[in-house]
């Protein structure tokens, strides 16, 4: 089912409550497999001079890894819960040609060409960001968690 992608909605002083449990969940169940690379930076886009990064929101953050067979799992879990967990966008680095992206609106994956994301290809993280009503409520993403996890 497609839903629509937010993008930037507005400025945040911090990372969303249900992002940092999102977050915090998946690097306890990845036991150091997967890293925080950071979530809440007012800034832009990468490359897009006045376009504000969904960071600024508090609604996005980086997760990087040393083996892509770590991060695939975790990939792989975000977008088949992507309805449950209010997922929006999901950035891969990795694949070549340009890295690839997810993304709730087309619920499918689309393959870049190289210079469409700003350290693809061959980055060793990924970018997720999630909807502003999942994001704001960390009690109904634990809900969404376990529910997702028992699945």
């Amino acid at each position: 089912m497609t839903r629509p992608y937010t993008g930037f909605d507005k400025r945040a002083t911090g990372l969303t409550p249900g992002l940092k449990v999102l977050r915090d969940t998946i690097l306890f169940l990845n036991g150091g497999k997967v890293t925080n690379l950071g979530g809440w930076v007012v800034r832009d886009m990468k490359g897009k001079p006045g376009k504000p990064s969904v960071h600024s929101t508090g609604r996005a953050i980086d997760l990087g890894y040393r083996d892509r067979e770590a991060i695939e799992p975790v990939i792989d879990w975000l977008v088949k819960n992507a309805d449950l967990l209010g997922i929006e966008y999901v950035a891969d680095y990795f694949p070549r040609p340009g890295g690839r992206g997810w993304r709730c609106d087309r619920n499918a994956w689309s393959d870049y060409p190289k210079g469409r994301i700003a350290g693809a290809p061959g980055g060793r993280w990924i970018h997720i960001e999630t909807n502003p009503a999942m994001s704001a409520d960390a009690a109904r993403m634990e809900a969404a968690i376990k529910q997702a996890l028992a699945s």
